[in-house]
């Protein structure tokens, strides 16, 4: 099924079937030392914010003896200038610029002088950085020596940590330094059980947070317990991979990916299944998206550039690459005053688009709807607002979305008449308003099994975390269940709205 935003009648629906209810009630750092012949490879990834196409990638090679780094990239934009960066802390080294040929293939040579080093190489468009490093440290020179992030290959064989080491991936910018931590680096787990990772991220100035996951094992699920939120300076989650009674044995490496303020960060952990006999959890999943909208700013001038962007998943918590998402703006009056069709996601499932207000734009709340579709997956839907000058009106964002206990400690994994708390985190940044909460829980055949509302007035500039508890039956039958959550400005038998969206799972062992 593939979703048009122009008509919003997919979305329509998707909503109204709420509304009918209602009616009824990377890895751990690989260090070692290398001697001062020897260079290292370092892979180039596309940004987030990156307009390149998904096969654009790079490479960084630096000669650890005499400092010589050569960068190049290869399917990039053609005839393009692009400048080179190497950043470490505050100082930011220029390597050189150059003009990719008609096949979009360009190479630079620069230098770094003997020395020590810990930073990531940048390569930028018109000041916007498209190619992007891990983290990677090394010293050139008489002591020459390289340590590198999982995505960093080195020309000689590495060794992981054990598994009782936890060691943090500290990142250098030329603003702040970023601290990405995965714990433990592995885990083992019967077929049919569950792995838990405990995430950290730090970054002292705030940022937004996003987490998606690749590699994940065959027939299983990664679930993000939040999969987003605001480091502040500090962001915590978790991801618990559940595997199936179908996951083959085997040792799995899936890498997760922090997007922190659109640039990627990524670790990795490894997932090490065993044979089971006595596991009952089967995974069943369905071929379908979902995704989440936000926009970089709650408020706008006019005349401003409202960046507009979103993250694209399957049913396993895995990112997609090249969904097709189409985007559309209304004004606080209702009138269209943007849209676009055929924005893809990047490599880590996201996308990004912009819109630019007029100088005219009508104050007021202004509310996005976004719709991804992909070959072989059923559509998606989403959608958020924002404000213009200043509203009378309600504007809400789901900050997050996740499933815990009562007092909101997160977990994605239940057994059997155990209460499961679904906490939806709202933020209103328009005016006061009677706001309603609805959370919807699925059962793995995709048949609504609960609903509830909450109904709490939401002042200005406030932040809510809505805690909803369900106890499923003993009969519940075990698997991977989807929670939509829902805000709307009243109920919809009284002519409610939805304002905002979004999504999670949780899995029911017997």
């Amino acid at each position: 099924m593939s979703l048009s935003v122009r008509t919003r009648s997919a979305v329509a629906v998707m909503l109204c079937l709420v509304a009918a209810l209602s009616s009824a009630q990377a890895g751990s750092l690989f260090t070692r030392t290398v001697s001062a012949d020897e260079s290292i490879t370092v892979e180039l990834l596309r940004t987030a914010s990156s307009n390149e196409t998904l096969s654009a990638n790079g490479t960084v090679r630096i000669k650890l003896d005499t400092g010589q780094v050569s960068i190049e990239v290869h399917h990039a934009t053609p005839l393009t200038v692009y400048a080179t960066l190497f950043i470490s802390g505050s100082a930011i080294t220029q390597l050189g610029t150059f003009v990719t040929d008609e096949g979009g293939e360009g190479q630079v040579r620069g230098g770094l002088s003997s020395g020590a080093y810990i930073g990531i190489f940048e390569v930028t468009k018109l000041g916007v950085p498209q190619f992007v490093s891990a983290s990677t440290s090394f010293s050139i020179g008489a002591t020459a020596s390289a340590s590198a992030s999982a995505s960093t290959t080195s020309e000689n064989t590495t060794s992981q940590p054990s598994a009782t080491e936890t060691e943090s991936i500290v990142y250098a910018s030329n603003t702040a330094q970023l601290t990405f931590n995965v714990d433990p680096p592995t885990r083992s787990v019967a077929a049919g059980d569950f792995a838990e990772f405990n995430i950290q991220v730090v970054y002292p100035p705030s940022a937004d947070i996003f987490l998606v996951a690749r590699g994940i094992p065959p027939d299983s699920v990664a679930i993000f317990t939040p999969n987003r939120g605001e480091a502040d300076p500090e962001f915590h989650a978790k991801m618990t991979i559940i595997t199936s009674t179908d996951t083959p044995a085997g040792n799995y490496t899936v890498n997760v990916v922090a997007l922190v303020n659109g640039h990627e960060f990524p670790e990795q952990v490894s997932v090490q299944v065993s044979n089971s006999t006595s596991a009952t959890l089967a995974v069943s999943v369905a071929a379908a998206l979902a995704m989440s909208v936000t926009t970089d700013m709650p408020q706008y001038q006019q005349n401003a550039t409202v960046t507009v962007q979103g993250d694209v998943t399957d049913s396993t918590g895995s990112a997609v690459a090249g969904a097709s998402v189409s985007v559309q703006v209304d004004s606080a009056t209702g009138a269209q005053v943007f849209f676009v069709n055929g924005v893809q996601t990047d490599t880590a499932g996201t996308f990004s688009t912009q819109v630019t207000l007029p100088a005219n734009a009508a104050a007021g709340t202004y509310t996005v709807i976004a719709a991804a579709s992909k070959d072989s997956y059923s559509g998606v839907a989403a959608r958020t607002t924002f404000v213009v000058e200043s509203t009378t009106t309600p504007s809400v964002v789901i900050s997050a979305v996740y499933t815990g206990d009562s007092a909101g400690n997160p977990t994605s994994a239940f057994s059997v008449g155990q209460t499961v708390w679904v906490w939806v985190v709202v933020h209103n940044i328009g005016a006061t308003f009677q706001s309603v909460v609805w959370v919807q829980v699925l059962d793995p055949n995709g048949v609504p099994v609960d609903i509830r509302i909450t109904i709490a007035d939401l002042h200005a500039g406030e932040t809510v975390s809505n805690g909803i508890g369900f106890t499923l039956s003993d009969n519940a039958r075990p698997g991977l269940y989807h929670v939509d959550a829902l805000v709307s400005d009243k109920l919809i038998s009284q002519g409610g709205t939805f304002l905002a969206n979004a999504q999670t799972q949780f899995a029911l062992a017997g």
